[in-house]
C-alpha cells in the first residue's frame, strides 16, 4: 500500500489511485482465492536489503487450457530505473515458461507507458497490435499496446545469449 498509493505509480495500471488499505486487502484476498484456482500468481517484489515489498508482479487470465497468461507489474516510485522491474519480468517469464508451461506471455501496455514499452521490448516481447480506446481511467481512453512473447522465442533467444 505504501507504493501503490501514487499517482504516478497507478496512472498507466489497474491499481485505483488513491489506493486504501480497504483497496490492498480486497486484492490480497482476491489473488488468494484466484491462485487457489490457478488464474492468477501474484507475486510481491521485494526489496533484497531488507525484504520490503516495493511493488507486484503477476500473470493474471491465466489459461491453462490454451497456455497462456497476462504479465502485469507495478513498482514503487523511488525504486525506478535502477533495473528492478526488468530483473523481476526476468524471473517470472522464466516460472511461466518452466514451472506453468506456457506458450505465451502477453501484457497489455496502456499508451503512451513508453517506459514499458522499452521493457517489454528488452526482454523479447513483440508487438502484437493496438486495442483502441480500450481502458477508462482518470476521465479519458487509452489505447491498449500488446506485447508477446512466445515459448519458441523465449528459448532461442535464452541459448543466444549464452
Amino acid at each position: 500500500m505504501k507504493y501503490a498509493n501514487n499517482k504516478e505509480v497507478t496512472k498507466y495500471t489497474l491499481v485505483p489511485h488513491p489506493y486504501s488499505e480497504k483497496d490492498a486487502f480486497k486484492f490480497i484476498t482476491r489473488s488468494q482465492n484466484m491462485l487457489k484456482v490457478g488464474t492468477m500468481y501474484a507475486l510481491g517484489i521485494e526489496l533484497k536489503e531488507n525484504k520490503e515489498i516495493i511493488g507486484m508482479m503477476s500473470f493474471r487470465e491465466v489459461d491453462p487450457e490454451n497456455r497462456n497468461a497476462a504479465l502485469s507489474y507495478w513498482l514503487g516510485k523511488p525504486f525506478w530505473g535502477k533495473g528492478i522491474t526488468s530483473e523481476a519480468i526476468q524471473l517470472l517469464v522464466r516460472f511461466g515458461f518452466k514451472r506453468l508451461h506456457l506458450q505465451r506471455i502477453y501484457a497489455r501496455v496502456m499508451h503512451p507507458n513508453l517506459r514499458s514499452v522499452r521493457l517489454l521490448k528488452k526482454h523479447g516481447f513483440l508487438f502484437e497490435g493496438r486495442l483502441q480506446k480500450n481502458r477508462y481511467k482518470n476521465k479519458r481512453w487509452y489505447d491498449h499496446l500488446i506485447f508477446g512473447l512466445l515459448r519458441e522465442d523465449y528459448l532461442r533467444t535464452k541459448r543466444l545469449r549464452k
